[in-house]
């Protein structure tokens, strides 16, 4: 079953709750009526849920419409063509149904619910409506390849297709072509969808054929049966007329424009205005993306931690161990002196002896069930991927792969760690290294990664994509670099908020 009770996956169900199709229905008719209240603008009234379940969007919206007909009429009416459903799950059509009725009944009107069991994504409508709701199922194309490869077979799923993308970016690119001109789309989903790599289609589906009307940015889950993700509700309006709109983002209430929330890469930034502005400062004051100076490499994946990673030092094996860092030695400039773990550093090139062979056949099962072992890219007693031994041994920024701030760190000392670590090296000797640490520990990095980057709830993704795109003044004024290198090299022997602040004032205006 895949309708709007459905969320993360397809064993359980997650009801839209009522606060939230309130919200959502109330929006919507706000847009729609745009404070004209006639019998012409009611009896135009289309509206449709295009995967309703048992219809808590739908029937949110036929109560607020029927309390708006009584303000028109002087009594409550119904019209039959105000409400479509369409679901593949004809049991949670039948139970709207139902619902339905028992609220028609409430307001002394009598009337049936158009409901259509179909899957609304590869169906052909010719149908148009004012306002399309939805709370459509969250779904990844990874457990779910044959779903995806169904819909490819039509021309509406292979024209919005992309690797990696998410089962609702089909709802809500379908629901803006069942629109009529300047109608309104009003979901819940969750948020990852503004910056995501994989919804490149669909946001620019969103920014050539619509304006967001109203976004209210929950940043956590409002379903007591989905933790762990961040939702939002949104509303756009199939038009280009209106371009500022209100946004709720958490604690925060502002207006925003539409012209201004597309960064330079196509992703959607939700900032007030001043914010936009000053993130457009600092995308234009660049000199260079971080990728053009530095190569970005993800830590060490060993497939078997409990294979390769000991708490202890083993002298048996002392000439194959390796200090093993986690991200939580990563502080801002500095790194911790001493690991409590180590790992067996075994890659393509290590001598291997019959003591560390011994240790390790206890889990050769497990090593050898390693993807890249059993298609023969490397031997069963070698990390998954050890990456290049150069990368944990030279100069190098170090940063976490995920945190609430931006955390980097400077080492030139041997420092192997996990795939929560990123490392930072430099494309050539020109590069400045303690320059650009300054530039990652700053409020101005903070801010442009915080809207532009990956984003999860609270803590910053600093994956590598994101990061290259990240971008940055770097001067050919040596004196410059050499003010910022001076700065950092204060803040590696001992941090001091002042100096940060000078390190955070230079960037914010670093001409």
């Amino acid at each position: 079953m895949y309708s709007n009770e459905l969320s993360t996956t397809t064993n359980y169900k997650v009801y839209t709750p009522k606060e939230i199709a309130d919200e959502m229905a109330e929006k919507s008719l706000e847009f729609y009526f745009e404070g004209e209240y006639t019998k012409e603008k009611i009896n135009e009234l289309r509206i449709a849920d295009i995967s309703c379940g048992t219809g808590n969007l739908l029937l949110a919206a036929l109560e607020k419409v029927l309390e708006i007909s009584k303000k028109i009429y002087g009594e409550c009416k119904y019209n039959p063509k105000w409400i479509e459903g369409y679901d593949i799950d004809i049991e949670a059509l039948e139970k709207f149904r139902v619902r339905s009725q028992i609220l028609l009944k409430k307001y002394g009107v009598t009337g049936e619910i158009s409901t259509f069991c179909q899957n609304s994504i590869i169906y052909s409508n010719e149908k148009k409506y004012k306002i399309i709701l939805g709370n459509p199922p969250y779904f990844g194309e990874k457990n779910n390849k044959e779903i995806f490869q169904e819909l490819k077979k039509s021309d509406f799923g292979n024209r919005y297709y992309e690797g990696k993308m998410d089962y609702f970016y089909y709802f809500i690119e379908k629901g803006i072509d069942l629109l009529e001109d300047s109608g309104i789309l009003s979901y819940i989903t969750t948020n990852y969808w503004l910056k995501a790599d994989h919804a490149t289609k669909l946001r620019e589906k969103v920014k050539n054929e619509t304006n967001f009307k109203y976004v209210n940015n929950y940043n956590t889950s409002v379903f007591k049966n989905a933790p762990g993700q961040h939702n939002f509700v949104f509303s756009l309006q199939k038009s280009k007329k209106n371009d500022e709109f209100e946004v709720l983002d958490e604690n925060k209430k502002y207006d925003s424009r539409n012209s201004l929330i597309y960064n330079g890469v196509g992703k959607i930034i939700l900032a007030s205005q001043e914010e936009l502005k000053n993130l457009k400062k600092i995308y234009n004051n660049r000199t260079h993306v971080l990728g053009e100076l530095l190569n970005i490499n993800q830590g060490i994946v060993s497939g078997c931690d409990r294979a390769f990673v000991f708490r202890e030092y083993q002298e048996n094996y002392s000439e194959y161990l390796k200090p093993f860092y986690k991200n939580k030695d990563i502080h801002k400039y500095i790194v911790e002196e001493h690991s409590e773990f180590w790992i067996l550093y075994m890659n393509k090139y290590t001598k291997v002896n019959e003591s560390v062979l011994d240790h390790l056949a206890v889990y050769r099962e497990k090593l050898e069930s390693r993807r890249e072992a059993k298609n023969k890219k490397i031997n069963w007693w070698e990390l998954q991927w050890a990456r290049d031994s150069k990368i944990f041994e030279q100069p190098k920024i170090v940063g976490r792969q995920r945190s609430r701030d931006n955390k980097f760190a400077y080492t030139e000392k041997e420092f192997h760690g996990s795939a929560d670590i990123y490392y930072l090296t430099k494309k050539s000797e020109k590069v400045n290294l303690l320059y650009i640490l300054g530039y990652l520990n700053s409020s101005s990095f903070y801010s442009w990664f915080r809207c532009n980057g990956k984003v999860k709830g609270y803590n910053l993704e600093l994956y590598s994509t994101p990061l290259k795109e990240t971008p940055i003044y770097y001067p050919d004024d040596q004196d410059k670099i050499n003010y910022i290198e001076n700065l950092v090299k204060k803040q590696i022997v001992n941090y001091d908020e002042e100096v940060q602040t000078e390190i955070d004032e230079y960037f914010i205006n670093p001409y």
